[in-house]
C-alpha cells in the first residue's frame, strides 16, 4: 500500500482509529452525480479494536480492516463498503465514499479521539441502537427503551465533548424527537418528525405512542437545569434526567 501520511506509514492505522464527521465535499450536485448527500450528523466511527460503527446513507456497523488505500467496512448484514482514501493527516481526512463512480466526489471528515470503553463512548453500538429499524410491532418497554436509548446517546455526546475538550458541538444536524437549542431543547410535533427519525419505528401506529410516550413526559414531569457555565454539563445532566424520570 502507498503511503498516505505525511512522515510514514507506520501509525496509518492509528491515526484512523477515531470517529470522523463529514465537515466539506467538493461536489457541485451530489443529486446528479449520484454521490451521497451528506451533513455534520454522518459519521465513521473506526475503534481499535477492528470495530466500526458508521452513518452513511443509514446507520451500519460491523469490522473494518485497511487494505489497498481504503478502509473496507465489512457490516453485519454482509455487505461490503470501500471507503478510498486520499489523504490522511493527524485530524483529518479525504476519502471517496463511493470508489469506482465516474463522478467521483472527495469528502473531508474531521477526527477525534474515541478511545473510550463503549458504554461511554456515544458512536458506539450499545449507544446507538435507537438507529436500527424496528423489525417488529415494539412493546411499551422496547418503545421506551428505544427512546431512552436515544436520550443516552446525547449524554454521552456531550460527555464526549467535555473529554475531547470541544468548544462546540452540531446539534442542529440530528434530527430526532427533539429540537435542540444552545441553552435547551424541545419536543417535535408528531407531522413534522424527520423520515431519517420516524423510520426507525415499525410502522405509524408505533410512532404514535413513541410521541404519547414523549409528550405524557413534557406535560407532567420537569427538567432541574443544573447550575453550570458550561452547557454540556447542563445537557449531561438533563439527558440523565430524562432516562431516569422514564424508568
Amino acid at each position: 500500500m502507498s503511503c498516505l501520511l505525511m512522515g510514514g506509514c507506520a501509525s496509518e492505522r492509528d491515526l484512523l482509529s477515531k470517529v470522523w464527521f463529514y465537515t466539506f465535499d467538493d461536489s457541485k450536485s451530489n443529486d446528479a452525480s449520484g454521490d451521497p448527500t451528506l451533513t455534520p450528523n454522518n459519521f465513521i466511527n473506526l475503534q481499535t479494536d477492528g470495530h466500526y460503527t458508521a452513518d452513511l446513507e443509514g446507520f451500519h456497523y460491523g469490522t473494518w480492516v485497511m487494505a489497498d488505500d481504503a478502509v473496507i467496512l465489512t457490516a453485519t448484514d454482509k455487505k461490503i463498503r470501500r471507503i478510498g482514501l486520499e489523504k490522511i493527516m493527524p485530524n483529518e481526512i479525504t476519502v471517496d465514499v463511493e470508489p469506482g463512480n465516474n463522478d467521483k466526489s472527495s469528502y473531508r471528515f474531521e477526527g477525534s479521539k474515541n478511545n473510550f470503553p463503549d458504554d461511554e463512548n456515544p458512536f458506539s453500538l450499545v449507544n446507538n441502537k435507537w438507529r436500527i429499524k424496528a423489525t417488529h410491532k415494539e412493546s411499551d418497554k422496547e418503545i421506551v427503551e428505544r427512546l431512552k436509548n436515544h436520550f443516552r446517546y446525547w449524554e454521552k455526546y456531550f460527555a464526549w465533548g467535555l473529554k475531547v475538550e470541544k468548544t462546540t458541538l452540531d446539534v442542529r444536524s440530528l434530527r430526532g424527537p427533539l429540537k435542540m437549542y444552545g441553552n435547551g431543547f424541545e419536543l417535535v410535533p408528531l407531522e413534522d418528525w424527520s423520515t431519517e427519525w420516524a423510520d426507525t419505528f415499525y410502522d405509524q401506529q408505533d410512532r404514535e405512542r413513541a410521541w404519547k410516550e414523549l409528550e405524557y413526559f413534557f406535560i407532567h414531569e420537569r427538567i432541574a437545569w443544573a447550575k453550570s457555565d458550561n452547557r454540556f454539563k447542563m445537557f449531561v445532566s438533563a439527558f440523565q434526567q430524562l432516562q431516569n424520570k422514564m424508568d
